[in-house]
């Protein structure tokens, strides 16, 4: 059985067919928890007509989307949870795909993860990996692989409660990057089961993909500490992640943000 945790935050546009992409699995042992997270539009009522006893609707004050997830992550009931966001979409293999590597993986693995898809909005669909790019079964060198190209994303992973509780769940202080912050501090403890098959397509034109300036100090880069990074391999990709970041402030003219950056990481 398997959890199944969407934050909803204004999300209209989208939350009806995310969640009958869920109820159309071939897998079909799960129980949907929508967190809403203060919408303002008409995307809880949505979630409200939809008549299934697996799909459950909580609310809450915004507080983020880690909050969100967090707080479905307290109210699931089952031993593996999936992530999945209101305006992302599965293929309807994905929950069995995720349950095959548990299956297979699970004295090894508490991170179980498939490949995913980006779909554009001219209808493009292009393949995060190849088939042949990264082979099923368990992940060596993370973080070798993911400074070339990312392995885990939000919508396509699974991950046992028990590790979920262990490492913190979402860091609540992040509203962007809290997903990579929580696969690394996984990926440093616990095994991570991979399948190549595409399951997931990321919705690149998604409302909340828009650019802009944001709050530096609300970014996984601001709350790197570098003194706790034993591993080379996890250090050059943090290192990566902080110079594309200050090239991106710098590009943006967004001084403000680099200084507080430069202050806080001292390069």
């Amino acid at each position: 059985m398997i959890s199944v945790v969407i934050p909803l935050y204004n999300k209209e546009k989208y939350i009806k067919e995310t969640i009958l992409k869920v109820l159309n699995q071939t897998y079909q042992h799960f129980e949907i928890i929508i967190v809403n997270d203060g919408s303002k539009d008409k995307g809880p009522d949505i979630v409200s007509e939809i008549d299934d006893p697996r799909v459950k609707l909580f609310n809450k004050e915004n507080g983020g989307v880690s909050s969100a997830r967090n707080a479905g992550i307290e109210r699931s009931q089952y031993e593996y949870i999936a992530f999945l966001d209101a305006d992302d979409e599965w293929l309807p293999n994905h929950l069995e795909e995720i349950s095959k590597l548990i299956t297979k993986y699970k004295d090894h693995a508490d991170v179980f993860v498939t490949n995913f898809a980006r779909k554009y909005g001219t209808g493009n669909i292009v393949d995060n990996r190849k088939q042949d790019e990264l082979k099923e079964g368990l992940v060596k060198d993370y973080f070798k692989i993911v400074l070339k190209k990312g392995v885990i994303h939000t919508s396509c992973v699974c991950v046992s409660k028990k590790a979920l509780l262990k490492a913190n769940s979402f860091d609540e202080r992040l509203s962007r990057g809290e997903d990579m912050d929580l696969w690394a501090r996984l990926a440093r403890e616990f095994g991570i089961a991979y399948s190549p098959a595409v399951t997931e397509l990321y919705l690149q034109e998604a409302e909340n993909n828009s650019g802009g300036k944001s709050d530096v100090t609300r970014s996984i880069i601001y709350h790197l500490d570098f003194s706790t990074v034993k591993s080379i391999d996890e250090k050059k990709y943090l290192k990566n992640l902080l110079y594309r970041k200050y090239a991106s402030l710098l590009k943006n003219m967004d001084f403000g943000n680099f200084t507080k950056l430069m202050i806080k990481q001292g390069f």
